[in-house]
């Protein structure tokens, strides 16, 4: 496995002295940790996208599920985070392992139709049971506590503790694609038959990776009701699905880092366009369309583009 490249480091090291910067009041701590958060989904769902050439329509399904592990919990009072991110863990983990051993057996557009499928299925599911809130969902969350008596309910600690989530994930990211089994993950997009030829259970490194990604998405979603304060259906909507796969599309698949910019970058974006338009999404839209056709290695490419000496290891 390779190192840690110095850069992420001190990326990593300037997020964390990001707060002590003048302008970050608790609006933009409250932004960049949505920001950071969807980043972090960009880049796990990119372990299936860039590294094995799987376009999944269904991501936001884990991360509503994490998000109801979480909301359920702290309905019923319990509010250490350790309890909610292991049943997001169990729910999202074991919700995956029935996704992948359906849609890994289907390829290409299948495989996406399939995943889109069971994400609408538990959409519905949670949109229309009113033990969980109905299309209202799970509102008015108390916050969660690190240990007993230190709750993380203020913008600053809200935002330290995904700046440690997207450090582990991309650490755990890291060591897949760098190991045996993300070279494997490589030659089956590149050549799936080949790799079957040459002996690998593709099914399984697929199903493998799908769950892998999803238990990254689904910790993710535990999170975000501790800054949200809710957890509603709206967040397993299809369209969340498809904002992941821009967040992805334009940071750069297969890079691991591009994702996680192009996460930040759509979340500021959004947030910035829509407190001045209403449509903000044409400005968006556009915004991707100019990225396709002129950057088609999304925002990462452009800056190897610019210096490629200085980005040879970048994801």
């Amino acid at each position: 496995m390779n190192s840690v490249p110095w850069r992420a480091v001190l990326v990593f090291a300037a997020l964390v002295a990001l707060p002590l910067a003048p302008i970050m009041s608790k609006y933009y701590l409250l932004l960049a940790f949505d920001a950071l958060l969807f980043g972090a989904v960009a880049m796990s769902l990119d372990l299936l996208m860039g590294y094995t050439g799987l376009v999944s329509f269904g991501h936001a399904a884990f991360f509503g599920l994490g998000a109801y592990s979480t909301a359920v919990l702290l309905e019923r009072g319990v509010r250490s985070l350790w309890p909610c991110l292991a049943l997001a863990a169990l729910v999202v983990g074991l919700y995956a392992l029935v996704v992948a051993y359906f849609a890994t057996t289907r390829r290409g557009i299948y495989f996406a139709l399939l995943t889109l499928i069971f994400a609408e299925v538990v959409y519905t599911f949670f949109r229309y049971t009113q033990a969980f809130g109905g299309s209202d969902g799970i509102q008015g969350l108390s916050a969660v506590e690190l240990v007993p008596g230190v709750a993380i309910d203020t913008p600053l600690r809200i935002y330290y503790v995904v700046v440690v989530y997207l450090a582990l994930a991309y650490l755990a990211c890291r060591v897949l694609v760098g190991s045996h089994f993300g070279r494997v993950l490589v030659a089956i997009r590149e050549n799936e038959g080949r790799a079957r030829f040459l002996g690998y259970r593709v099914e399984r490194y697929k199903m493998g990776v799908c769950v892998i990604s999803a238990l990254l998405t689904g910790l993710a979603g535990a999170l975000y009701p501790g800054r949200a304060a809710y957890a509603t259906p709206d967040l397993m909507h299809w369209s969340i699905s498809g904002e992941f796969l821009i967040m992805v599309m334009i940071g750069g698949i297969g890079t691991l880092v591009g994702p996680i910019i192009g996460g930040a970058f759509f979340v500021v974006l959004q947030e910035k366009v829509s407190s001045y338009v209403q449509w903000y999404f044409m400005v968006i839209g556009l915004v991707l369309i100019l990225i396709v056709l002129f950057m088609p290695k999304g925002l990462l490419g452009l800056r190897r583009a610019i210096s490629p000496a200085s980005w040879r290891a970048t994801a």
